[in-house]
């Protein structure tokens, strides 16, 4: 009997030291992992501590697979987010919206401040980018091409349109707002900067063309800035944004660029940064000019800030037509696009896609030569809107930029007192 219990007791011990030391069979974690996170565990005999590894190895294969549920449900789940993002469906169930039958020619040009003519060579010209773009139950081109004017050569709010036109709110702006996003997307088709040769020899050969800008040769464009006060949702405050444009010697907007007024610097904007890294983007020596508010450059050129000698008092004359020309771009655009004297948006972002919306309807208009704006000019009321950066002052101590101001004062200057 003694012998038989001895028996019994020695099998008891082997099979429980069997138990401990062999790895589970079909678990997903390494041989012997749990031996080695519970070193006093191997070949004990202690029943609680045989307890405690075993419950402490089916929590870790628990955890293991809700992790591994949890990230597979995340794999699934963000794709679809960014899809439902991606193609956020319009839901338009409305008639369409056709200002040219609406309006007659009258009542259309005071609203939109263009040609009836003009705006259909507009639709005409969008239709394929607007068709491009196009989502399951969105509007037809004329009817985004409609509503998305409307905003912009009116001060209306999306309340107002809405109300006008009897369309939900939300729906307009969604209308209006993918139409900025088109025209973004598209940035290069109307703002063009003048890249190929045949380009940039036809722009400086525009301002040659250009009586009070003729002495200036290489005169490549003007860059100009204003100050604008814009309600940004973001914020829930008014913020102030520059706006910076140059132009050619047509009036059409060759590249634009916004910033917050406290962060704004020339060098800082893309084309500053451009200038700087490869002055080739425009030809070997040409420039630009621009006010005081610009710093000196070998491709800008700025007015003398202290006129010592009657030269740089001629010098400084001689500008004054490039700032005029600038100044009537400006004008032109706070007149066709109303928005600009009460610009809200959402964000920075929403700023400039809808300064790069105005900027390229006003080179359209300039391509179809519309009209409406000069023969109204003796009629058209002017509102003040932006403001100037007089407190502004760029440096004038870039060396080769000094030196490119002297060689073109002394050309100027004395072909001025030759002539």
């Amino acid at each position: 009997m003694e012998e038989r219990a001895v028996l019994a007791n020695i099998a008891t011990i082997i099979t429980k030291d069997l138990l401990i030391d062999e790895p589970p069979r079909h678990s997903s974690f390494p041989s012997g992992s749990f031996s080695l996170s519970f070193p006093l565990l191997e070949g004990s005999d202690d029943d609680e501590a045989e307890i405690f590894a075993l419950m402490r190895k089916k929590r870790a294969v628990s955890s293991f697979g809700q992790e591994k549920e949890k990230l597979k449900r995340k794999q699934v789940e963000q794709p679809s987010e960014e899809l439902k993002a991606k193609t956020t469906k319009l839901e338009w169930k409305y008639s369409e919206l056709n200002l040219l039958h609406r309006y007659v020619d009258s009542q259309f040009e005071s609203y939109l401040h263009m040609r009836k003519l003009t705006f259909l060579k507009m639709q005409q010209a969008l239709e394929e980018i607007l068709q491009r773009y196009v989502l399951p139950g969105a509007p037809t081109p004329q009817t985004t091409l409609s509503l998305a004017l409307w905003k912009l050569a009116t001060d209306e709010h999306f309340e107002e349109i809405s109300r006008k036109f009897q369309f939900p709110w939300s729906l307009c702006q969604q209308v209006v707002r993918r139409f900025w996003h088109i025209i973004s997307d598209n940035y290069e088709s109307f703002i063009k900067w003048p890249n190929s040769l045949e380009a940039q020899q036809s722009t400086l050969q525009g301002f040659q063309r250009v009586p009070q800008l003729s002495c200036f040769q290489e005169l490549f464009g003007i860059i100009a800035l204003k100050r604008v006060d814009i309600f940004m949702e973001s914020e829930h405050a008014e913020v102030a944004v520059v706006l910076q444009l140059i132009c050619n010697a047509e009036n059409k907007i060759i590249d634009c660029y916004v910033e917050l007024e406290q962060e704004y610097t020339f060098e800082e904007s893309p084309i500053g940064q451009t200038l700087a890294l490869n002055p080739r983007t425009m030809p070997a020596g040409s420039y630009l000019i621009g006010s005081s508010s610009f710093p000196l450059k070998s491709y800008l050129i700025r007015p003398i800030e202290t006129e010592c000698f009657r030269k740089d008092t001629v010098f400084n004359g001689l500008l004054e037509p490039a700032f005029e020309l600038a100044e009537n771009v400006l004008d032109t655009l706070s007149r066709r696009f109303h928005t600009l004297y009460a610009l809200e948006a959402r964000d920075l972002n929403e700023v400039r896609l809808i300064v790069e919306s105005i900027c390229a309807m006003h080179n359209l208009c300039i391509d179809f030569q519309d009209n409406y704006l000069e023969a109204d000019a003796g009629g058209q009321q002017k509102f003040s809107w932006g403001g100037v950066l007089s407190d502004r002052r760029g440096s004038e101590k870039d060396v080769k930029g000094l030196r490119r101001r002297v060689e073109l004062l002394d050309e100027l200057v004395n072909t001025e007192e030759r002539e």
